[in-house]
């Protein structure tokens, strides 16, 4: 086993004041011994979550055992009895993380870990296939990227660089994302291939702004159904296509209504809309104000400043003529 802990030693502490704190990080693979077993009766006071990497561990929840493959998670919560057993003839390799913060219950319900709504795909210890029950086991499959994480974690923890508590904390988030990325999607294949799709799109949208861009059209050309494109598109961005699209485009005609003169028509046709009147009550319902009030504001904003530095300057020079002598004779007083 290697690990790297924030303190000198694996401390059992959770932080009830900061957002998120990572205490250790390990990897533990059945090497030289036959077996290995963890019992905690009373659990401990952070959240402990663990990854089957390769071959197979078998965990206990709620005293049930669960004989889970190499792409399985185990969350254990706080104050939960923990238990759990490695044997060499299963080639158990795990890696684990210990963390605590007023954010880890939020942020592992929102990867799938919650009390309820999601099922874990396992065996039980004696064989038969079946879903658990019991909260905190899932299925996420074998991205690259989790045992990445974990292992820069690791060695995060063990130099303790500047910075390294932010960069595990990120780690951690960043796994957890990862998690609740393969969850909505249909497979770990599927799920990378879906993600694909939606950033080729986000790239498209920033390219070809100022064209005429239907959105059922691209879902179309683009092998998609428009509710999975739109779908999809809204669980990657926080937004729906059509909106994402809209705001590259105010965003855009901001500028343009900023730093140069075209007229309204022509900064509309920059952006993508044929029609200056349906621009200017779009820009209105999204900004608060018609484009050429916009433009106004922003001028009248940058003369003030223009203004305020003139007046800054000149009161400098009043007062460096006025408060000292300018010369190679000047003295100090």
């Amino acid at each position: 086993m290697y690990a790297g802990y924030l303190y000198a030693m694996d401390n059992d502490v959770a932080s009830t004041t900061l957002p998120l704190v990572v205490s250790a990080c390990g990897h533990y693979r059945m090497v030289t011994r036959n077996e290995f077993s963890t019992l905690r009766p009373y659990g401990r006071k952070d959240f402990q979550l663990l990854y089957v990497h390769g071959g197979e561990a078998v965990f206990y929840k709620r005293g049930e055992p669960h004989r889970l493959s190499a792409g399985s998670m185990v969350v254990f919560f706080p104050d939960e009895p923990q238990r759990y057993e490695y044997g060499a003839e299963d080639r158990t390799d795990v890696y684990w993380i210990h963390f605590s913060g007023t954010q880890a219950s939020r942020l592992l319900e929102a990867a799938g870990f919650g009390t309820a709504g999601f099922g874990a795909a396992g065996r039980g210890a004696s064989g038969g296939a079946r879903e658990s029950p019991c909260s905190g086991i899932m299925r996420v499959g074998q991205l690259p990227e989790y045992a990445q994480l974990f292992s820069q974690t690791i060695n995060e923890l063990q130099l303790q660089g500047f910075g390294f508590e932010s960069i595990v904390q990120m780690n951690l988030r960043r796994l957890l994302l990862l998690i609740r990325r393969q969850r909505l999607g249909p497979g770990e294949e599927s799920g990378r291939e879906r993600s694909g799709k939606i950033q080729s799109a986000i790239t498209y949208f920033h390219r070809h702004y100022p064209s005429d861009i239907n959105i059922d059209a691209y879902a179309h050309d683009h092998g998609m159904s428009v509710s999975w494109f739109i779908r999809s598109f809204r669980e990657a961005s926080g937004k729906s296509p059509l909106r994402y699209l809209i705001d590259i485009r105010i965003r855009e005609a901001k500028l343009l209504l900023e730093t140069t003169s075209y007229s309204i028509g022509e900064v509309a046709d920059m952006v993508g809309y044929a029609n200056p009147l349906y621009f200017s009550r779009l820009f209105r319902s999204h900004v608060g104000m018609s484009p050429s009030q916009y433009r106004n504001s922003m001028n009248r904003a940058m003369s003030g400043r223009a203004m305020s530095g003139s007046a800054r300057v000149r009161d400098i020079a009043g007062r460096s003529s006025w408060g000292h002598r300018i010369g190679p004779d000047a003295s100090v007083r």
